[in-house]
């Protein structure tokens, strides 16, 4: 039993070996390409473009479909952005009243409801956005 134990631990070392190997060259290769302008256009684009692409199954190839994909990904985005404006607007407030200062409330409060707002909108709008079907 422990000879079949050992093969299948050099096999299994052997292969970690090979794709650490693997990964250090193309690492390197990756380095050398983001030295040069081209190399950079070479590797930079496609990830942007793949970054941007919006996954539709052939079902769901509508443009009702293709609102639904955006806003599933911009809404928690729209969310967090709401809640951190909210943040800093109770931060300003706080500060606002330890200086006594009353347009350092006034800011803070606008700035907390505005952040309370972008929140709100980022919740409700997914859900409602139609095109009439």
């Amino acid at each position: 039993m422990n000879r079949v134990t050992n093969a299948i631990n050099k096999v299994q070392y052997t292969i970690a070996g090979a794709g650490a190997r693997a990964t250090l060259t193309a690492a390197n290769a990756v380095g050398k390409a983001m030295n040069t302008k081209l190399g950079k256009a070479m590797l930079v684009v496609p990830a942007a473009v793949t970054a941007c692409s919006v996954t539709a199954s052939a079902a769901d190839a509508t443009a009702q479909g293709m609102i639904d994909g955006i806003m599933g990904i911009l809404g928690p985005g729209i969310i967090g952005l709401g809640t951190l404006v909210a943040v800093v607007g109770g931060i300003q407030t706080g500060v606002g009243f330890k200086d006594d200062n009353a347009d350092g409330k006034t800011r803070g409060f606008q700035t907390l409801i505005g952040g309370a707002i972008i929140a709100a909108v980022g919740a409700l709008v997914p859900s409602t956005i139609s095109l009439g079907g």
